[in-house]
């Protein structure tokens, strides 16, 4: 039986979030190690150089974050709210 436009978008973004879901812990891990790095023996005696690396790395880790987190939390204010044809073309434009 063929699935319906309604049920192959609700199916894509379920498996759009799941898939959010994997990476997201990976990101976390990688955001605590770079929160926990300046308290490390070395890192006073990085360069400038090296410091601002850190710090762009750091920087690009916690907008990935963000960005990762936002589409679970958009899909479960939106699900509230019982508009899910919305949320599901959303995130196609």
């Amino acid at each position: 039986m063929a699935e319906t436009e309604q049920q192959r978008h609700n199916r894509e973004l379920i498996e759009l979030l799941n898939e959010l879901r994997v990476a997201l812990p990976g990101v976390q891990v990688l955001f605590a190690f770079l929160l926990a790095v300046p308290f490390a023996n070395g890192f006073p005696k990085l360069s400038q150089t090296g410091r601002d690396v850190f710090f762009a790395a750091f920087l690009a880790t916690a907008l990935s974050t963000a960005l990762l987190i936002a589409p679970s939390s958009y899909h479960r204010l939106r699900w509230r709210q019982n508009t899910r044809n919305a949320c599901s073309s959303s995130r196609t434009r």
